[in-house]
């Protein structure tokens, strides 16, 4: 009986063990998704980043919306030594800059960029092309290989040929179209989602592989200007008399509202006469006053 006895709680050791490892393995089968999940959801490391010096805090603005927009990483550029608190004095030292191609220092000009293969670079325009602190960067880095997608915001105009300028500059990268935003519009009440829009749009843009040339279809030919046209042209661009614009044609194109390229004669701060192209929207009436988009050689 004694053996009978032993061999019955033995078999109930065993039926125990049994069971308890049964549980185990069921609660690991349990848990393996939820740690499959977690491992699948683990974000990977953001191969673009943008890089950005903004000096009034406009250019910063549209950097978190790229940042946003492509859930990059991001680099804000610093001057060692600060531009002049006043607009006359800054413009007086970045004009001596650009004359003497003597680059102000940075805190960070060197950004680690091997783990990237896409580099937003924003800046403002200051003497129609990007911001002296922008050649700081690109003498300190390499951007050989990567694709380099400009941004920037501007007083009139400058997108263009900044993006002209850095394919000159780094003609090893891939310099794609740029995107640009007037500071007067994008520090507006509505500006933050004005830009956004326009930063998708211009997403969309990229992505289809249209260029300056193609999204310039639609409008008409150019004519002579009749007197809606020239109140349209007056009133958006009332703040601007120190560009001396004078409009000699004007072609249209039909959005959600009007687009109007205006061809000019431009005698910036009283310097000599050069054409130019004017970008004007009207929006559909009860939407707001026609506003300049951008000034463009």
């Amino acid at each position: 009986m004694f053996n009978k006895m032993k061999l019955t709680a033995a078999m109930s050791v065993f039926a125990a063990s049994l069971m308890f490892t049964a549980c185990n393995e069921q609660e690991a089968k349990k848990d393996a998704p939820e740690a499959a999940k977690a491992e699948v959801a683990a974000p990977a490391p953001s191969k673009s980043v943008v890089v950005y010096y903004s000096q009034n805090g406009a250019t910063k603005k549209l950097a978190e919306i790229f940042q946003k927009a492509k859930n990059a990483d991001a680099v804000e550029l610093k001057l060692a030594t600060p531009y002049p608190s006043t607009y006359d004095s800054t413009i007086a030292a970045v004009k001596a800059e650009r004359e003497s191609k003597q680059w102000p220092a940075l805190e960070n000009a060197k950004v680690e960029l091997a783990k990237y293969d896409t580099v937003y670079l924003g800046y403002p325009i200051m003497f129609g092309t990007f911001t002296p602190p922008i050649y700081t960067f690109l003498d300190s880095n390499d951007l050989s290989g990567k694709v380099v997608v400009p941004f920037c915001t501007y007083g009139s105009g400058g997108r263009k040929a900044s993006a002209e300028e850095l394919k000159i500059l780094e003609p090893n990268a891939k310099v794609t179209l740029a995107f640009g935003i007037s500071n007067k519009r994008i520090t507006a009440e509505n500006g933050a989602e004005v830009a956004t829009q326009e930063v998708e749009t211009f997403f969309g843009n990229l992505e289809a592989g249209k260029t300056d040339e193609m999204l310039m279809g639609g409008f008409s030919e150019q004519r002579p200007l009749a007197a809606e046209d020239s109140a349209v042209f007056t009133e958006a661009t009332k703040d601007y008399a120190y560009l001396g614009l004078k409009p000699l044609s004007v072609s249209t194109q039909v959005v959600a509202g009007t687009n109007y390229l205006f061809v000019c004669e431009m005698k910036a701060f009283g310097g000599p006469a050069v054409q130019t192209n004017v970008k004007i929207f009207k929006p559909l009436p009860g939407r707001g006053a026609p506003e300049l988009i951008v000034v463009e050689k």
